[in-house]
C-alpha cells in the first residue's frame, strides 16, 4: 500500500479546572491540572495509523515535547522526520475549563509548529514520490511549499484547511487530489456567510466547490449530521452520521480525516471509476463510524478507535 506523509502540528495541552474564567488583573487558583498530547497533526497521524495506513509524521517539537515523538512512535507512526528544536518550546495551549457546562477558554502559542521551513519540508519528502500521499493541515508554517513540492514529486495531496485563514483560498487547491473541510471552512473557501447548513444546503456548497476544483475530491463534514462527498465525474453524495450519545467531541474531526484518507487511498487504487466511487463511499461510512466511536470516549488521540473496532461496529449495523 502507498505511504502517507503527514505534515502537521504537535502540541502540548495544559488543561486547568477553574471556578470561573480568569479576569483582567485577577490571580486565580486552579483546583486541577492535566497535561494532554494534542495538535491536529498528531491526532490525524494517530488516526491514519489506526486506520491501517503506513504513516510518517513530519514536524518539529521543542525539548519539552519529546514525549509527543515517543507517543507517535508507540502508535506505529514513523518519526524520523520529527525534529527537536532546542531553542523554542513546542506548540502548546493553556485551557481553562469551568464546571458549568464544561465551557473552555484557550490560549494558544504555536511555538515550533511555525518553525517548519521549505528546506525542512524538502528533506522530509526526500524518499516519497508518485503514488504516495501528503496530508497537510493549516496549523504549521510552509503549507504552500509543502503542497507545491509534493505536487512536483507526483504525490497525491490531501488538504485540511483547519484552522481556516485568508490564505487558504489562495493555495493551488485546483491541483490537489482531495479537500477535507468542515462546513465553516468550506464556507470560508467560497466567501459565504458562516451558518449551520442542512445536508441539502451543504450539497450546494460541495457542488460549487466541485465547479471551482473539478479534479479534486471534495469532502465537507457536517458534525453530527454526516458528510457530503463529491468525487469527480459523480454527483454529490450524502453519508449520514451514526447516532450516538456523545461524551467528548474533541478530536472527532481528526478521527474522521484519518479514516477518510484510508477511504481515498483505497479508492485511488481502483482503475474503474464506478468501482472507485463505491469503494470511497463505503470507506467514508467506516470513517463516519470511527468518528462516532471517538465521541463516546474522553480525550482526542486517546479516543481514536482502531480499524478492527470500527470493522466490528460496522458488522453490528448490517
Amino acid at each position: 500500500m502507498p505511504r502517507v506523509l503527514n505534515i502537521g502540528s504537535l502540541n502540548i495541552d495544559y488543561v486547568y479546572q477553574v471556578p470561573h474564567f480568569l479576569r483582567g488583573g485577577e490571580t486565580l487558583a486552579a483546583y486541577r491540572r492535566a497535561i494532554h498530547i494534542g495538535g491536529k497533526g498528531l491526532n490525524q497521524s494517530v488516526a491514519l495509523a489506526r486506520a491501517g495506513l503506513r504513516t510518517s509524521h513530519a514536524g518539529i517539537v521543542g525539548q519539552d515535547g519529546t514525549f509527543l515523538k515517543v507517543f507517535l512512535e508507540h502508535e506505529g507512526v514513523g518519526v524520523s522526520r520529527v525534529a527537536v528544536d532546542p531553542n523554542e518550546p513546542s506548540g502548546h495551549t493553556f485551557i481553562q475549563v469551568v464546571p458549568e457546562g464544561g465551557e473552555n477558554a484557550i490560549l494558544y502559542y504555536p511555538g515550533t509548529n511555525v518553525r517548519l521551513t521549505p528546506e525542512f519540508v524538502k528533506s522530509a519528502m526526500d524518499d516519497f514520490g508518485e503514488g504516495d500521499a501528503l496530508l497537510v493541515q493549516n496549523e504549521t508554517s510552509a503549507v504552500r511549499y509543502s503542497i507545491e513540492h509534493a505536487l512536483e514529486k507526483g504525490m497525491r495531496v490531501i488538504f485540511n484547511p483547519s484552522p481556516f485563514d485568508s490564505q487558504a483560498p489562495l493555495l493551488p487547491l485546483n491541483r490537489i487530489s482531495a479537500l477535507i473541510a468542515n462546513e465553516t471552512e468550506a464556507e470560508g473557501l467560497l466567501g459565504l456567510e458562516k451558518k449551520e447548513k442542512t445536508p441539502e444546503e451543504a450539497m450546494d456548497i460541495v457542488a460549487e466547490l466541485g465547479r471551482r476544483y473539478p479534479d479534486t475530491v471534495i469532502l465537507v463534514t457536517l458534525g453530527s449530521q454526516g458528510v457530503v462527498c463529491r468525487m469527480p465525474g459523480f454527483e454529490p453524495d450524502f453519508i449520514k452520521a451514526f447516532p450516538v450519545h456523545p461524551a467528548d467531541t474533541t478530536g472527532a474531526g481528526d478521527t474522521f480525516t484519518g479514516f477518510a484518507v484510508r477511504a481515498l487511498m483505497d479508492a485511488w487504487e481502483k482503475k474503474d471509476a464506478e468501482e472507485a466511487h463505491a469503494v470511497l463511499l463505503e470507506g467514508l461510512r467506516f470513517a463516519a463510524m470511527a468518528a462516532a466511536i471517538s465521541v463516546t470516549r474522553p480525550g482526542a488521540a486517546e479516543s481514536i478507535p482502531y480499524w478492527k473496532e470500527v470493522d466490528e461496529a460496522m458488522r453490528d449495523t448490517d
